[in-house]
């Protein structure tokens, strides 16, 4: 921001941006922000599930046993379709062993995988056999939406800051209004 310095009545001395630089640095801002989150809507992210029963295990799960609430119950709708989506994928003989994931379903299957219970033996094992292929990749893929909304977060705080500024007019005033007739 270009910053213009002003004496106040008692002397003081202020540095002011000037309005002009307020303005272009909100339309960077603004269109960095739009870019950004198109580019998180559209990222995919990759978790590694090694095989193809384990997959097949997450799907009957969700199918059959995924606790929801009032608050989860859409999220669970999402993650089970994108997952749905990638079922031919894991059908192919030379599926890789990944699928890919929305950043929203990448934040419910772990909220999934943290609030998974059962009981007797063959829960457990079949538990810790998912956790065993997947835990791994789908905690770096939290991690990377984590960051990429962290990411996000820090430009929007520094809009509102900018935001702030032209709000409450603290800039000197270098632009020229022209009136319309």
């Amino acid at each position: 921001m270009t910053e213009e310095i002003e004496k106040t009545e008692a002397g003081e001395v202020n540095q002011l941006p000037l309005k002009s630089a307020l303005l272009k640095e909100q339309q960077e801002l603004v269109e960095a922000n739009d870019k950004l989150l198109k580019e998180m809507q559209e990222r995919e992210y990759t978790v590694s599930f090694n095989d193809k029963k384990v997959f097949s295990r997450l799907i009957k799960f969700l199918e059959k046993d995924a606790q929801w609430g009032h608050t989860t119950a859409a999220g669970l709708i999402m993650l089970y379709n994108n997952l749905r989506q990638n079922k031919e994928t894991v059908q192919n003989k030379e599926w890789d062993g990944n699928v890919t994931l929305r950043a929203a379903n990448v934040g419910i299957l772990w909220q999934m995988l943290m609030k998974m219970t059962g009981t007797g033996f063959f829960e457990a094992r079949d538990f810790v056999e998912l956790m065993a292929n997947i835990g791994e990749s789908v905690a770096k893929a939290y991690e990377t939406v984590n960051n990429d909304n962290f990411d996000l977060r820090e430009s929007h705080t520094k809009l509102a800051k900018v935001d702030q500024a032209l709000d409450e007019g603290q800039f000197v005033d270098d632009t020229v209004e022209v009136e319309s007739e």
